[in-house]
């Protein structure tokens, strides 16, 4: 079926889509695929952070010391356990250093960070007392689910759902022939209190259940890889690691519940951008505000906040 590009579409049209048509108010927006990452986001977030700001703006906008030192305890862990690293699609030897160097040289990568404030700063800084804690942590839980020596990290997989125009990627922290791990670290965090200073700092909370959206994560990897999860969360002194054997959420059964779940969601986001032919001031129509108060836009800087906003003022 081809759809005439002089007239609006229709509901009745999402039905039969014209994939070349589709591709090609996805590459209006720049978008040549999907991620885990995207769709977390609602659909608000998602048309703002992917459709409306460039690439060059996600790379501008602050991120703060928790992200920071996620990269840095994933990225000396990797280098430490994994045989091969991956750049993009090229499949690169690691080079073996002992755990301290490879600590020495990521602390030195960390002190680069630019805190975008003073509450940041603090935080970072009180990160770095225990980056090389976390960073041991990491490894001797890896050392525990027991990678096979032909481990790798970093590697792109992808697949493509039936009804989707455009495929999903994802990117895997550590892997086998046989499992892979996801990664999160869990930070301490400078929290107000009764004491004297006025404030304490609270250890990063390793959670009884994982985080729904990283089993998401985890039910893509899965469905791309065929091989057995590994969810691991890490603090500064201990970790949990979830697999099928102690959490029903990283079950066969309840992963393939969760794909269905997203591919709906992929295909009702699909649906919107086919009936606005990738206009995001269409689209901005029909969506609403995300709410620009909340945490995920607290880091921000204001003149992306602006802009932002900026999408509804002639709604």
């Amino acid at each position: 079926m081809v759809i005439d590009l002089t007239k609006n579409n229709t509901f009745e049209q999402v039905k039969n889509i014209d994939e070349d048509i589709a591709l090609s108010y996805y590459k209006k927006l720049n978008l040549d695929h999907s991620s885990p990452s995207q769709e977390a986001l609602s659909d608000s977030e998602f048309l703002v952070r992917y459709c409306f700001f460039t690439q060059e703006d996600r790379r501008l906008m602050n991120i703060n010391y928790k992200m920071q030192g996620g990269v840095s305890v994933g990225r000396a862990s990797q280098r430490y356990v994994s045989k091969y690293m991956y750049d993009a699609e090229k499949k690169i030897l690691n080079e073996k250093k002992d755990l301290d160097t490879i600590i020495k040289e990521e602390l030195a990568e960390y002190d680069k960070y630019q805190p975008h404030n003073q509450l940041d700063k603090e935080q970072h800084e009180d990160t770095k007392n225990y980056i090389a804690d976390m960073i041991k942590t990491t490894v001797a839980a890896v050392d525990k689910i027991k990678l096979e020596e032909e481990s790798a990290s970093e590697r792109y997989c992808s697949y493509k759902f039936k009804d989707l125009v455009l495929p999903k990627i994802g990117r895997i922290d550590m892997e086998d022939r046989k499992s892979f791990i996801e990664l999160k670290t869990k930070h301490r965090s400078k929290r107000k209190s009764d004491t004297k200073a006025g404030f304490s700092w609270v250890k990063g909370y390793l959670p009884k259940q994982p985080d729904i959206n990283h089993i998401r994560q985890c039910s893509f990897y899965w469905k791309a890889t065929s091989k057995k999860p590994y969810l691991l969360y890490v603090n500064q002194d201990s970790y949990n690691i979830f697999n099928e054997n102690n959490c029903e959420l990283l079950t066969p059964e309840y992963m393939n519940f969760i794909i269905q779940q997203d591919l709906i969601k992929a295909k009702v986001r699909q649906n919107i951008i086919y009936l606005c032919k990738g206009s995001v001031s269409a689209m901005s129509k029909i969506l609403p505000p995300p709410d620009f108060s909340g945490f995920m836009w607290k880091d921000i800087q204001e003149e992306y906040v602006r802009k932002a906003a900026s999408l509804w003022d002639n709604v």
